[in-house]
């Protein structure tokens, strides 16, 4: 076998294998761990193999294994609880401060005891095919692996150079799951039906792709929400085909499935009219730091339960100048909204444009918030067809229903993978 950066030594060994004990007794202990089969797991897989080099910052250097200087650091790291920066690319800026570009963190290995609180709610047993959407690094691969068994993983991701990478470490370390480079949103028809489907990373709604392609009793785990925040929902597959489930109360932060390589930012249309100013008593704020209240508030600016009012998305995005704050709400149709994060005698100014008044849906967010008691995670679920779906408060009949917007991207025909076994 040939010699990797990532090889340990004796002691090196030794102090990996203390780690993983020291760390499976924590994640039992929190609950990250619950049963014997995973934690054996767990302790049985290296980590470090995936993970040669990670970015401590974006906008810096990448810590390298083979820096003799820091070698001790990146140990550390990789054996403790923490999401580990993977890969990072250099994308424009907006057109107004070109040439220039900003990174963007396209990859990372999540924290260990969020990626094994997903496999212990994925309930696998032996036998289940399992598809994992966003292979990066490929360690969670290699945890499925360990306790499945090869044959039954498959995983998928649009990087072509991650799907290169995740193979040659999986295979060094005796691993051979099926891998494809493909979108993510198609799933991967030519290993289904599946009895579990697994995203790392996140989906405005589930892909009707996924539906499509796994077995009655099936279960769908994946992060879906807007653009202000949202936690894992866990779906099981019904005999004709519809998911439902609840959402889990932890709240995540995965990036963004990708249907390209590039970072073309979404065409936006430009505010029309004059604007409407207006004060409120809400809190701004709140979208960014009540990561509950902007679960919630998200469902609102899309829409309600019909199609008239919805908005295929709104995007969220906090701004300071000179000290001062404001939040900013921009949506697809041309709508946007300011709101000043400092209040004047109690209220915060607000500016809107475009044809739906954005922040009157925060406000109606804000009335439904407190009148329900402020209502955790698992009060609300999903019910998914592969025509429409819906977030729902309580139950699936629940008078507060917000559509989510429908997939439009390719199902199951004309289907091309690049594969690497």
């Amino acid at each position: 076998m040939p010699s990797y950066p990532t090889d340990l030594n004796p002691s090196e060994q030794r102090l990996a294998q203390t780690r993983l004990r020291e760390l499976a007794e924590t994640f039992t202990e929190a609950g990250a761990l619950r049963t014997p089969a995973w934690r054996e797991v767990f302790q049985r897989t290296w980590r470090h193999p995936y993970i040669p080099s990670y970015y401590p910052d974006p906008a810096g250097p990448c810590l390298l294994s083979i820096d003799p200087q820091r070698r001790g650091e990146w140990l550390a790291a990789v054996y403790s609880d923490q999401t580990l920066g993977t890969k990072v690319v250099q994308v424009p800026m907006p057109r107004a401060l070109r040439p220039g570009t900003a990174p963007i963190l396209t990859s990372s290995s999540t924290l260990p005891s969020l990626v094994l609180r997903m496999l212990e709610e994925l309930d696998v047993t032996d036998g289940h095919r399992v598809l994992e959407i966003g292979t990066g690094t490929g360690y969670n691969a290699a945890l499925l692996c360990e306790r499945l068994g090869s044959e039954y993983v498959t995983s998928v991701d649009i990087d072509p150079e991650l799907i290169e990478l995740a193979a040659e470490r999986l295979a060094a370390n005796g691993y051979t799951p099926t891998l494809a480079a493909v979108d993510g949103a198609g799933g991967y028809p030519p290993g289904a039906p599946y009895d579990r489907i697994i995203a790392t990373c996140s989906v405005p709604a589930i892909p009707p792709a996924w539906l499509e392609q796994t077995s009655p009793g099936a279960v769908i785990l994946a992060d879906v929400h807007g653009k202000i925040g949202g936690t894992l929902a866990r779906l099981i597959i019904d005999g004709e085909g519809i998911a439902t489930g609840r959402f889990l109360p932890l709240g995540t932060a995965f990036m963004w499935l990708r249907h390209a390589l590039d970072f073309s930012p979404p065409p936006m249309r430009e505010p029309e009219g004059e604007p409407m100013h207006s004060v409120t008593t809400v809190d701004p704020t709140l979208l960014h730091t009540s990561s509950l209240f902007g679960f919630v508030a998200q469902w609102h600016l899309l829409g309600g339960a019909s199609a008239e009012g919805h908005l295929p998305e709104v995007a969220w995005s906090m701004l300071t100048d000179n000290g001062a704050s404001s939040v900013h709400l921009q949506a697809s149709d041309g709508s946007r909204a300011s709101v000043h994060a400092t209040a004047v005698n109690g209220e915060f100014p607000v500016t809107q444009y475009g044809p739906s008044r954005l922040w009157d849906r925060v406000e109606d967010a804000h009335e439904f918030w407190h009148q329900t008691g402020q209502p955790p995670y698992s009060r609300f679920g999903i019910t998914a067809t592969a025509t429409e779906q819906y977030v729902w408060y309580d139950h699936p009949d629940s008078e507060h229903r917000w559509r989510l917007p429908t997939p439009t991207l390719p199902r199951t025909t004309g289907y091309e993978a690049s594969v690497a076994r």
